[in-house]
């Protein structure tokens, strides 16, 4: 059985900012409305959004007999004051796949465990797990918020068959009535703790470019876009060692 102190002083060891474990079972419909997003259709052309979604929300169809959902975390920096070069915060600083993906698998080896290392590109949603596990709360603007880094963190998981001793709950979201990230957005794309990615200016400027249709604002970003974030009160208070 896995000690969950145990994994929390490995996972900072091998360079992550934060750590937390849940139980492997089925997130629900309420903590993760993926279904009801996808039959809006909120998500555009992500077709590979329909695929696999009951693996999505279970972790134990993505490995068989998981028993356990190792959470880790890793800030990065807020944009500087007054930069105005397009560029999303998150891709300024490096290719965050590659670098949380070598921690995974770091951790993975010091646990001495099996598992599958998951970080953005595989069928499970890091940012509800990480809600799950207990190191934020999902905001309106559909990211993870921390209380430490508010929502400038990559996600990673570890999705193992190994039984922990102890499982971290989740914390209650403190967004309150505040709708600053909604305000911000230009193209109305947030909804009730959803995305209409066809509003989104991230949709447009990400991994696979699409031309930007009349109507949708896209600030001055050439990729990514950090309006949301920009907003939130919780990103505001947060001071990260550069």
């Amino acid at each position: 059985m896995l000690s969950s102190t145990e994994i929390k002083r490995l996972a900072l060891e091998v360079g992550f900012d934060a750590c937390g474990v849940a139980e492997a079972d089925a997130l629900t419909d309420e903590e993760y409305p993926l279904r009801q997003w996808l039959a809006k259709g909120w998500n555009g052309g992500l077709g590979y959004m329909e695929r696999n979604v009951d693996m999505r929300m279970d972790p134990r169809l993505l490995v068989p007999g998981a028993r356990s959902v190792i959470c880790c975390v890793s800030a990065y920096p807020p944009p500087e004051p007054g930069c105005t070069d397009g560029v999303a915060a998150y891709a300024r600083h490096r290719e965050y796949h590659q670098v949380v993906k070598e921690m995974l698998f770091a951790l993975k080896a010091r646990l001495g465990i099996e598992g599958k290392c998951c970080c953005d590109t595989v069928p499970i949603s890091d940012k509800h797990w990480a809600a799950r596990a207990g190191l934020g709360w999902i905001g309106r603007h559909t990211l993870l918020v921390t209380p430490q880094w508010g929502s400038w963190v990559n996600l990673g998981e570890v999705v193992t068959n190994e039984e922990c001793d102890a499982y971290d709950k989740s914390i209650a979201g403190r967004c309150t009535d505040c709708q600053l990230c909604v305000e911000a957005c230009p193209n109305h794309a947030i909804g009730e703790k959803m995305i209409d990615v066809r509003r989104c200016t991230a949709y447009y400027t990400t991994h696979h470019r699409r031309d930007i249709p009349p109507g949708v604002d896209a600030h001055g970003y050439t990729l990514g876009c950090d309006l949301c974030q920009l907003a939130c009160p919780f990103n505001k208070m947060t001071v990260i060692n550069q």
